[in-house]
This record gives C-alpha cells, structure tokens and sequence, in this order.
C-alpha cells in the first residue's frame, strides 16, 4: 500500500514533471577533461535496468506515465536523449559498462562459443562454454576499489554470475538463482541492508541490475492492469511466431504485450525511487552519484522481432540514462554518447586511476558542454552498427548494409542506402576504423573462456538463449 500510495501521489505531479524533464539544456558531453578529483569522494549507485527502451519512458517522450518517479528523478539529473549501448543484449553490454571497452576489445560476447570462434561467424563448438571478462582486463570495481572504495553488486541475470567474471573487485557480489528471476524488491531490499551495514568511513559503491522489465512480462499486482489496452487491435500475423514464455497464452494482439512490459517498467520504477531515497537517507552525510540506465533496449515486431539481441535498430541500443551529481546542472542532453563513457567518468569522480579505455569522461558532469561523438554498437561476428552525424549504418559480416537518416526517420523502415554510395563508404570505414581501434585495444587481454555450470545452462535454455 505504501508503494502505491507513492505511485498515486508521484501522479499528481506528473505533467509538471513531464515538461521539466523534456526541457532542453546544453547539446554535448564528452571529450574535456575533468577536474580532479576531491579529497572526499562521492557514493556511487548504479542501476542498471535489463532491456529497458528509451522510448517507453514518460521522461523520453512516451505518451503513457509508466515511470513517474524516474521522471522526479530526471527532472533534478542529467538526461541524455542519445545514449547507446555497445551490444544488444546482456553479457556484451554489461562488460562493456564495466570495462570501459568494445565488445571487440573486452571479449565477453558469446552465451556458448568462445570469441575467436565467433569472430568468424561460422561456430561450430559442442559443448557448453563462455568467454568470461579477461583476468587481466581492470574493472570498474576493481578500479574504485583500489582508491578505497567499499563495494557490492546484486544482480538477478545469469549471465552477470561470478564465474563469467562479473564479480571480480566486488567485496560482496550476490546472484539470485532460481526458476524465476528475482524481483527488483527482493535486490533493492538487500541492496540497502548491505549499505546499511558499511564502513562510514568509506566511499562506497554499489551496482544494481534488476530484471523487470525483462520478459516474461509478469508484472506484480502493485501494477497490473495500470495500462488497459485501447485503440484498435494490433493482430500478430499466423506466420509470426511468438515465444511461448513472453505472456501466458500466447494471446495475437501486441498490444498485450506492450501493455504488460508498460507494467512492469511501472513496477521496477517504484523500486528504483526506493533504493536512491534510502541510500540517500543512511548515507547524507556523503554526496552520492547516481546513476541509472539500461543494458539495452527490448522489441515487439517493430522490425519483425522479440525480446532482444538479434539486430542492433534503435529499439534494442538506444537506452535511458539518467546521472544526478554533486554540482551537476540538471537538464536534458542531445549530444550522443554511449555506455562505455560510464567508466572513465565514474573512475574521475572516484578519484581513482583510469585504466585505457575506449569511453570518453561526460564532461557535462563538470558543467563542460562538448560535442557528440560516434558511437559503435556490435554483435560480434554478424552485425556493426555506426552512429554518427544524425545517420547509421548498419553492416552484417555477409556485406549487406542499410543506412537511415535518423532525423526524418527515427524509427528506422527506409532504408536510403541504395541511392547514397558515398555516405555508405564513408560511414564503413569510419566504421573499419573503430572495429580496429577496439581489437587492438583488446589486443593485450587474453580472451578467456569457463565452462557453464549445467544449472546456470539450463536457465539460459529456459530463456531462449541458449538452443537445445
């Protein structure tokens, strides 16, 4: 009840959250560099929200209010409208968050082959392996540990385990096993009895990756029913095939679908306001960063798919982020950035040493404005995408390309490659060049491979991600 009534009174205030958050503010971030770092470094949380779209936030234009307190949130935060993550699914975008690096150059990218297998894109491996985030490859735990910081992870998704390597520079690392995922409460509840029970003497940070919205879209009872469907019937064509997992039933009609997924991003909203009042609550003695995003997006046919990482359109790289700092102007920031420039700007404001990383310090933390950069994002071995200058490309290992022009077409359905051969070339090799950038950064780190525990392989399966 007390959820709810949060919920209930966040509404009230919605329209005047809405218009705040969607005002406009300087247009670029990164590149500058940052002053050093205080003699008192700030707490650090970091939410990540699994397959959460940028699109499906109120904050990021979506006309129904599924995230009112993310929304407050926003309006006193720094808003980027175009953050991309680097891969289109969980594994690769994470170790890419915490490395600092390409999935090119950090290797972590496959749920059952090794890397320089599917590097080639023909793989052919039997049993049941992973590549794991390279021992000698700094982290960004690893990295704030070393300047003193306490730190702690909880995390539902199985792919983000210890023996992948996602643990490494964690003094407490905590996955939650189980036929279910567990929910945002259960995390954010232990989340903040762990703080509860840190040095006060000690900067600390804590990463939290909770699962919903993630399919299957089960939303608790706080929210379901929050969004009835209306407007006319959205039928899924008999020749579409729909994961059985995704809603009891299978029903034909997408906007099902849709409207459970609204529901749980309304769910997981709760849950977030939650974890950064109470962090805020037990440690205001300490300035905190905050900082909350997403792996990567989720679709519903909108190019002819499910779920996620099988294509890298808009829907699935383009993410919220959302970054509340000590001395940061709140406002809404246009120039694009990506995910990886996380690691360089929470190492400065840890004060701690930044490893060499492919990420770009968002100086807008610092009330620096710069301008947009490119932005690669990768399914290794089968498709590159390059966003740049209003334009992508998109360019499968088989050769094939499709080029958008994002500003009349943000969603993406014309592909205007055909008639623009010069931008095409351009944008490939820019494309070529950021591919080799990010291999020869890796270069020096071994890619490194474990076995999958037969329990965390059936999960997987469970998921669709791996096939029987």
């Amino acid at each position: 009840m007390k959820r709810l009534l949060t919920v209930l009174a966040v509404l009230g205030s919605l329209s005047a959250a809405v218009a705040a958050a969607r005002s406009t503010f300087a247009t670029a971030v990164v590149g500058l560099p940052a002053p050093a770092a205080t003699h008192h470094p700030p707490d650090i949380l970091l939410v990540t929200i699994d397959a959460l779209r940028a699109d499906h936030l109120s904050s990021y234009g979506y006309p129904l209010f599924t995230s009112p307190t993310l929304d407050a949130f926003a309006r006193h935060a720094v808003r980027f409208t175009n953050a991309i993550a680097q891969a289109p699914y969980t594994k690769a975008s994470v170790a890419s968050i915490m490395t600092g690096q390409y999935p090119s150059g950090h290797k972590t990218v496959t749920a059952s082959v090794p890397f320089a297998e599917t590097m080639t894109g023909h793989l052919t491996t039997v049993p049941i392996a992973t590549d794991v985030l390279p021992s000698s490859m700094t982290t960004l735990a690893q990295a704030v540990r070393s300047a003193g910081y306490q730190t702690q992870a909880f995390t539902a998704n199985p792919f983000l385990i210890e023996a992948f390597g996602f643990a490494r520079g964690f003094d407490r690392f905590r996955f939650y096993p189980g036929p279910d995922f567990a929910d945002s409460d259960r995390l954010v509840a232990d989340a903040i009895d762990a703080a509860r029970d840190s040095d006060s003497r000690r900067p600390l940070f804590t990463w939290v990756h909770v699962m919903e919205p993630h399919s299957p879209y089960t939303p608790p009872r706080l929210t379901t029913a929050m969004f009835p469907v209306s407007g006319p019937a959205q039928p899924i064509p008999l020749q579409v095939a729909i994961p059985g997992w995704l809603l009891p039933g299978s029903p034909r009609d997408r906007r099902l679908y849709l409207a459970a997924y609204d529901e749980d991003i309304a769910a997981v909203d709760v849950a977030v306001d939650t974890l950064v009042r109470e962090f805020r609550t037990m440690r205001a003695w300490r300035d905190t960063i905050v900082v909350v995003t997403a792996d990567h997006g989720e679709q519903f046919l909108d190019h002819g798919g499910w779920e996620h990482g099988t294509n890298l359109y808009d829907e699935l790289i383009r993410v919220p982020l959302l970054i509340q700092a000590p001395k940061s102007a709140p406002g809404v920031v246009d120039a694009q950035v990506q995910l990886i420039d996380l690691f360089p700007t929470l190492l400065e404001c840890a004060g701690a040493v930044i490893p060499a990383t492919a990420g770009r310090r968002l100086a807008v933390l610092w009330n620096r404005p710069s301008a947009s950069y490119p932005a690669m994002s990768e399914m290794v071995g089968s498709q590159y995408a390059l966003r740049d200058g209003g334009f992508k490309l998109i360019a499968s290992v088989s050769g094939a390309t499709q080029l958008f022009d994002l500003a009349s077409d943000s969603r993406e359905t014309h592909d205007i490659a055909p008639g623009n051969s010069a931008r095409v070339e351009r944008m490939r090799l820019a494309l070529r060049r950021m591919r080799t950038d990010a291999l020869e950064m890796g270069r020096g780190f071994p890619s490194e491979t474990a076995p999958v525990d037969p329990s965390v392989a059936e999960r997987l399966r469970a998921l669709g991600y791996i096939q029987r």
